[in-house]
This record gives C-alpha cells, sequence and structure tokens, in this order.
C-alpha cells in the first residue's frame, strides 16, 4: 500500500512540471526584484551648509570682527540663495556658516558654492593686509558625531543595575544639554 502524500510538498512531488513552473516563476520574480530595487545603500545629502574661515593672526576678536568678517557678510549677504549666514569672531579667526536655501536643489549647489567662491575672492581686497585668504569648506555639512560611553560597577557588593542605570541616564542628560548649549553659543 503506497502512502498518499498530502499538502503543499505532496503536489509538488506528484507534478514535476507544477515544481519547475513555480521554481521558474521564483527566479524572474527576484530577477525583476534584484534590477528595479535601488543600488545605493546610503542615500544621496546635498551639502547645503558651508563654512568660511578666514586666519588673522595676533588680531583680537573685536578686529578680526570689524576688519574681516563683517567684509565677508556684506559680501555674502547680496546672494539670494543663501538662507543663513552665523559668523564668529574669535581672536586671529573668523569662522562665517552659511546655509543654503531650501528650493535649493543638488545640481545647483555647485553653481551657487562657484558664486560664494567668486564674492570671497571679491572680498580678499577688502580685508586689511596680513589677513589670510578665506578657506572655503563644503564637505562638512552632512557630517555627524556620535560618542559611546560605558560604565561598569566597581563597588564591592552585587551590581546594582538600577543605580547604573540612573547614572547613565543623568550622564547622558548632562551631555546632551552640554552639546545644546555649546551650539547655541
Amino acid at each position: 500500500m503506497t502512502e498518499k502524500k498530502t499538502g503543499m510538498p505532496g503536489v509538488f512531488v506528484r507534478n514535476r512540471h507544477l515544481l519547475i513552473l513555480t521554481i521558474f516563476m521564483l527566479m524572474v520574480a527576484g530577477l525583476s526584484a534584484l534590477v528595479t530595487l535601488p543600488r545605493i545603500e546610503d542615500p544621496r545629502i546635498s551639502t547645503r551648509n558651508a563654512t568660511i574661515i578666514t586666519p588673522f593672526p595676533g588680531a583680537s576678536a573685536s578686529r578680526v570682527e570689524a576688519l574681516v568678517t563683517e567684509k565677508i557678510e556684506e559680501r555674502l549677504r547680496e546672494l539670494s540663495e543663501i538662507k543663513t549666514l552665523e559668523s564668529k569672531s574669535r581672536g586671529g579667526t573668523s569662522v562665517v556658516n552659511i546655509e543654503l536655501q531650501d528650493w535649493v536643489s543638488t545640481s545647483d549647489n555647485e553653481q551657487i558654492f562657484s558664486k560664494v567662491r567668486d564674492r570671497l575672492a571679491d572680498a580678499v581686497s577688502d580685508v586689511p593686509e596680513g589677513a589670510g585668504n578665506p578657506a572655503f569648506d563644503d564637505k562638512r555639512g552632512a557630517v555627524a558625531y556620535s560618542m559611546i560611553l560605558s560604565l561598569s560597577w566597581h563597588a564591592e557588593g552585587t551590581r546594582e543595575l538600577g543605580i547604573l542605570n540612573r547614572l547613565a541616564e543623568s550622564l547622558g542628560d548632562r551631555l546632551r544639554s552640554e552639546s545644546v548649549h555649546r551650539g547655541a553659543s
């Protein structure tokens, strides 16, 4: 007496043509998915931010502000494609950060950054002797930083994971609030 196979595996064992057809359809579906899925793992991020750093050795922060930073800002404010313009003047260094308008596309970035470079070249004639050439950096805009820390228990006795968890959360809160305060200053 032969046992009759039932269920899905039994159908494929009894009908070899159905098995071959199913395997063929799965292969076609897999190849189709492989061809139509995006190939890049990480999305392309258009750079919307740039930094301009100008050295002015030996100058005080107020002198750098008046003689370098303001001159660069005046030239850059003429560009309508710039959304925000923020600057910090320190002793010996001027740092100007720009952010492009939201409507600027990836294809427009290089043209706009070229305009910014042209304005910076014009601003070189406005800054005093002794100030260096402005360094334009448009590659840092899409950078993220992270820090991984761990805590371990070194006290005598059993490990108190509740206390360790509270300490870790407290440390995380302090670090986050410190980074927010640094970013605001």
